[in-house]
């Protein structure tokens, strides 16, 4: 109500008014004598001062006049409180548009939500200047409701946006009513605004997290995760860019993947070195979520602030995604404009990741899991063939059944142990050691048989394999006629590899020693053959001296 419009209105009128507008905020779910009660304890003491000395003026006559003069004080201090008590809640507004004049008169608050001078606005100021203050998307449909409650002398009630010169959008909800004059022409039309923006961010947010569960749980590739994740994120936030990155602890590098950007901001996917924007990796290495409200203000990217500012970021969120205490993956926000985060908008952009990581290692499973279901049928075929080879050449060289037997089931127990330290391991390779000492297991019968010797290795499954069988080759022959043979005999194992890289060669040499003389075999059995045949893709050379077998297998590593 402005002071214009009181001097020519009836007890009777600021009555009424005073009532419409206390029903507007009873309405609007605010507790206008509350309200009253806690703002105004302070000046509560003059107002009451006022108000008794008009009601001694009323006591000491008995004038009409006079008491018309208290009734106006009384309806006047009564509005003063509660115009006093919406401003002071910070987010509730009022207006009175004078139709037949076109002035909007306005409180503080009305008007800064508009971005209308508050000067201008008590003075009042055009229906157009207010106006212009709605989002452009909105502009219509209000447009359309207001003329309604004119045509009508309707009521006016929605929710809208407001746009700031600065991009900011604000959500209101205002509440209003058309009066029409005793000929039924529109006059007045009063209301007020609430800033309802956390609200419906926080409906937003909860909305995008539902839209998110629902396009993931049908998405099966990781860079469709990351931009469906970043474009919910960025479409709740409002902002400029957002998306997913892999991350590379040890080397402080990212991996974008196709984020989600407005129109004419450019993509950042792509691999990306962090301290070429800043330090803030250390942060992040931390497990600390990155907060940066202005690139160029910010000791951790101020002297980096034109790289960061030529890909459009002025303000950039990044929440860490951590997995076994290192840096797997981040969460990224940008805005090329000022933003005031929320705690809120943090936690959500953190729920976001989360569910998008545990996405990625859904994704990364099934590929894993297919991948060990071919290389588990592929194992299978290879190990089937191998035994039947065995089988094979066991059954053709052995004189009867039990000889074959007593052949056969070693040869088979030592594959399943190489295969036992194949699956124990990494699945790609098996250490050298582990290898030599599961294929000499069935032969050690005694402290200091067996000297065994060299540095960790990995080979290759085919290499690991052959070389398991064919240790079992040689330490059979050894038990049944060379060093083994014999309580004082031994055998020493040494392996080593030369060159590095794709030049790499692994070498292992067996020797046996304190056995009977040895003499080169007057046949070669399946054993024999198998030792010959050496590595996969490398060589092999047998020695009989006298003092006992040497054989030194070769087989290239690199590649």
């Amino acid at each position: 109500m402005t002071g214009q419009n009181q001097k020519h209105m009836s007890v009777e009128e600021l009555a009424a008014e005073n009532a419409r507008l206390r029903a507007l905020l009873r309405d609007a779910g605010l507790d206008a004598r509350r309200l009253v009660q806690r703002q105004m304890q302070a000046a509560d003491r003059d107002y009451q001062l006022d108000l008794a000395g008009a009601v001694s003026e009323l006591a000491a006559s008995d004038d009409l006049e006079s008491e018309l003069r208290v009734s106006r004080a009384a309806l006047a201090l009564s509005e003063e409180r509660l115009a006093f008590a919406v401003e002071a809640s910070g987010s509730l507004g009022w207006w009175d548009w004078d139709i037949t004049q076109d002035r909007v008169y306005a409180g503080e608050t009305f008007a800064r939500m508009y971005e209308v001078d508050p000067t201008v606005a008590a003075a009042g100021a055009p229906i157009l200047d207010f106006i212009d203050g709605i989002h452009p998307d909105d502009r219509a449909f209000v447009g359309e409701r207001i003329e309604h409650a004119i045509a009508t002398a309707g009521e006016f009630r929605e929710e809208y946006r407001l746009l700031s010169g600065d991009g900011t959008v604000t959500w209101i909800y205002a509440r209003g009513r058309c009066y029409h004059d005793a000929q039924g022409r529109p006059s007045r039309y009063p209301g007020i605004a609430i800033d309802i923006t956390e609200r419906k961010s926080a409906e937003q947010r909860k909305d995008a997290l539902v839209e998110l569960g629902d396009r993931l749980r049908d998405l099966d590739e990781v860079g469709a995760i990351a931009y469906a994740a970043a474009e919910v994120i960025a479409r709740a936030l409002g902002a400029t860019r957002a998306g997913y990155g892999l991350v590379d602890h040890a080397r402080e590098t990212v991996t974008m993947q196709p984020d989600w950007r407005m129109p004419g901001t450019a993509s950042i996917a792509g691999l990306h070195r962090f301290r070429d924007y800043g330090s803030f990796i250390d942060d992040l290495k931390r497990g600390e979520t990155v907060i940066i409200p202005d690139v160029t203000a910010d000791p951790r990217t101020r002297a980096m602030s034109d790289a960061l500012l030529g890909l459009g970021i002025r303000v950039l969120v990044n929440v860490p995604i951590v997995e076994r205490g290192r840096l797997a993956a981040v969460a990224f926000v940008h805005y090329d404009r000022a933003h005031a985060w929320t705690q809120e908008e943090v936690a959500f952009v953190r729920t976001v990741a989360d569910r998008t990581q545990a996405a990625v290692a859904r994704v990364r499973a099934e590929e894993q899991q297919r991948w060990l279901n071919g290389e588990l049928s592929h194992r299978l075929k290879n190990t089937l063939a191998m035994v039947q080879s065995i089988a094979t050449q066991t059954l053709r060289n052995a004189a009867d059944l039990d000889a074959a037997r007593e052949d056969l089931v070693p040869r088979l127990i030592a594959l399943g142990k190489a295969h036992d330290i194949l699956l124990a391991g990494s699945r790609e390779s098996a250490e050298v050691t582990d290898i030599v000492t599961g294929a000499l297991a069935l032969h050690a019968d005694g402290v200091g048989r067996f000297a065994i010797d060299g540095p960790t290795v990995h080979v290759d499954p085919a290499v690991a394999l052959s070389l398991s069988l064919i240790l079992h080759e040689l330490a059979t022959n050894a038990a049944k006629y060379g060093s083994l043979s014999q309580a004082g005999g031994h055998v020493s194992v040494v392996w080593a590899v030369d060159g590095a890289g794709e030049d790499a060669t692994f070498r292992l040499t067996w020797t046996e020693r304190g056995g009977p003389t040895i003499a080169p075999p007057s046949r070669k059995g399946f054993g024999s053959r198998l030792i010959e045949r050496g590595l996969a893709g490398g060589t092999v050379r047998t020695e009989y001296a006298p003092e006992g077998v040497s054989c030194r297998l070769e087989a290239p590593l690199g590649g």
